[in-house]
């Protein structure tokens, strides 16, 4: 697949996603549209990046630093 198909396949799920009528289809819409994402960051390797995925990376670093509540202190 070559970055232009992945882009029109990214940007009508982000299309279909914004026209949902529920949140279900909401969801997998989005879910396909950050897939799409994923793969043009891999094949632009880097060069291209989605801001989702950064701070999507930044809000696992934070939960994942948090003390568990189960940890004694």
């Amino acid at each position: 697949m070559d970055l232009n198909y992945l882009f029109l396949r990214q940007q009508m799920e982000r299309s279909l996603a914004a026209a949902a009528e529920n949140a279900a289809a909401r969801a997998a819409h989005e879910e396909m549209a950050r897939q799409y994402e994923l793969e043009i960051e891999r094949k632009s390797g880097g060069q291209i990046a989605f801001a989702w995925h950064g701070q999507h990376a930044a809000a696992e670093q934070r939960i994942s630093a948090r003390p568990s509540p189960t940890a004694s202190s």
